[in-house]
């Protein structure tokens, strides 16, 4: 039977007080919301008034009781001026959370200058990442590599969440997580990366999967993923410029996506989003959106994203997890009685 675990504790990291403490997971928080995406929400709803501009965002990650069983996913959210966003990794990043000894993590304040957070069983580090601000996801995850060594799962900001750019992505190994705003708000508070100490004792892998991500199969994902943008948006914004490029509305880029990523050029008109660019470009663009590539419909919050799996696991082993479910269920209540 699936194992159903929780690490049984949350790591709070104070960016501007760099402090960090540890509680445990309240019963009631795991009775309430199961994990994964619940736990997120909970956590932001939880968030604190800002006291000062650019900290208000709380961003929040966290595992699910199958993230350490099973193809894990980390959720993650943010919450800043009454609006929350969602979005989830694949890859070994909840498997390593959950193995260094949190079921989530909450990220509050900002940091004074770029730093790289570092989670790990022993505690939280912040390293310097002034070295490391503005460059590509590839040149970034290289540094870290020679840096700190292979033992760590590395969640990886590139240039388009330094600068601000709104559907910019986290970047892990192949695995993007983003577009929704998460990433643009670490991005804000100067974390260039996320490190867990990543203890090879935990099985989930993705292992096995053969289903391609939907950010892999644009045309320009790999260029995009490098820059840390969000791959279906990219493709969207780099059709309705080629096509007020053909019109004579725009000059021609150098690199749009460059571009777009760093605010400069060209790609500034499109670094804050479809919606932005045409009202800078005035209702004659408007006339080219017909021709473009659908928007990606983000589904909301299911089963999956609560337990902290995949979703083709839950497509393909829903009896024996429910079936775990029920049985951590009647423990848990056994417990708080």
């Amino acid at each position: 039977m699936t194992t159903w675990a929780y690490a049984e504790q949350i790591l709070y990291v104070d960016l501007t007080r760099r402090t960090a403490r540890v509680e445990s997971t309240p019963t009631a928080l795991k009775r309430g919301y199961i994990g994964g995406a619940g736990f997120v929400a909970s956590l932001l709803a939880e968030a604190p008034s800002a006291r000062e501009a650019g900290a208000a965002t709380r961003v929040a990650l966290a595992t699910g009781p199958l993230s350490d069983a099973m193809a894990g996913r980390l959720a993650m959210g943010a919450a800043a001026g009454g609006r929350t966003v969602f979005s989830s990794m694949g890859g070994r990043m909840a498997a390593a959370l959950k193995g260094s000894g949190y079921d989530a993590v909450v990220i509050d304040g900002r940091l004074d200058r770029p730093g790289v957070l570092v989670l790990e069983p022993d505690g939280v580090r912040l390293l310097d990442a002034g070295h490391l601000w503005g460059l590509e996801v590839p040149d970034v995850a290289r540094e870290l590599y020679l840096e700190a060594g292979p033992y760590w799962a590395n969640m990886v900001l590139g240039p388009a969440a330094d600068y601000n750019v709104p559907f910019s992505t986290m970047v892990h190994e192949g695995h993007f997580a983003g577009g929704s705003g998460v990433a643009a708000a670490l991005g804000r508070k100067r974390v260039k990366a996320v490190m867990v100490r990543d203890t090879m004792a935990i099985p989930s892998r993705c292992t096995g999967c053969n289903i391609a991500c939907a950010a892999k199969l644009s045309p320009n994902a790999g260029r995009a993923g490098d820059l840390g943008l969000d791959a279906p948006t990219a493709e969207r914004l780099v059709a309705l410029a080629e096509a007020l490029i053909q019109a004579g509305m725009l000059p021609e880029p150098i690199e749009l996506l460059t571009e777009i990523a760093y605010r400069r050029g060209v790609g500034a008109i499109f670094s804050d989003g479809e919606e932005a660019a045409l009202r800078r470009l005035g209702p004659e663009a408007a006339r080219f959106l017909a021709d473009l590539p659908p928007r990606r419909r983000r589904g909301g919050i299911g089963i999956a994203d609560l337990l902290g799996t995949c979703q083709r696991v839950w497509r393909e082993r829903p009896g024996e997890i429910l079936r775990s479910a029920l049985v951590a269920t009647k423990g848990l209540l056994a417990d708080a009685s």
